[in-house]
């Protein structure tokens, strides 16, 4: 790529005159994210999060069971790591993500993507903090739903990842100079 400066041609030249134009242009376009062909996995990511509420998380406890800290989660013992999990599922994998697909801004984009790695992180540990009870306790281990969540998180990491760090001016949306 050279780093030579673009030709003027000059307060006369035809192009001076529309450079505010372009300017003003690249300024609109330069902080929008595209997905492309992705787009409709993103989206099912989305319903899979919230698929993964309505299902069971552990034992009887759902997930909005979890989110809402019923006497179900209190009873299925649904400690801090589910809790943390399906809040940040509910905040990024859903909300924070629904918000960047329809806005399609950068720094939506990058908040989903850093929000979605958080949330896959305590998904893994909440799944692992079930599955590691031990042999006398008389709880459930993971279900179904907070398998759904932690997919749903992991793809929507993979996804955000892509459209962060493959937009044209480089993960922080700025264009580089020479």
């Amino acid at each position: 790529m050279s780093c030579r400066k673009p030709r003027s041609h000059g307060v006369d030249g035809e192009l001076s005159t529309y450079r505010s134009v372009f300017d003003a242009i690249e300024r609109r376009v330069l902080p929008e994210v595209e997905f492309g062909r992705s787009m409709p996995i993103l989206i099912a990511a989305i319903a899979t999060a919230i698929l993964g509420f309505a299902l069971p998380h552990t034992g009887s406890a759902h997930g909005y069971d979890v989110l809402l800290r019923t006497s179900r989660a209190e009873a299925e013992s649904a400690g801090v790591l589910p809790t943390l999990f399906v809040v940040f599922s509910a905040t990024f994998t859903v909300t924070v993500a629904a918000a960047a697909r329809s806005l399609r801004r950068f720094r939506w984009a990058g908040l989903a993507l850093a929000g979605n790695g958080v949330t896959t992180v305590f998904a893994v540990l909440a799944i692992w903090s079930r599955q590691s009870l031990t042999p006398d306790a008389e709880f459930a281990g993971p279900s179904i739903g907070m398998y759904l969540g932690c997919a749903a998180a992991l793809l929507s990491t993979a996804l955000w990842a892509r459209a962060v760090f493959t937009h044209p001016h480089g993960p922080l949306g700025a264009p580089s100079h020479c």
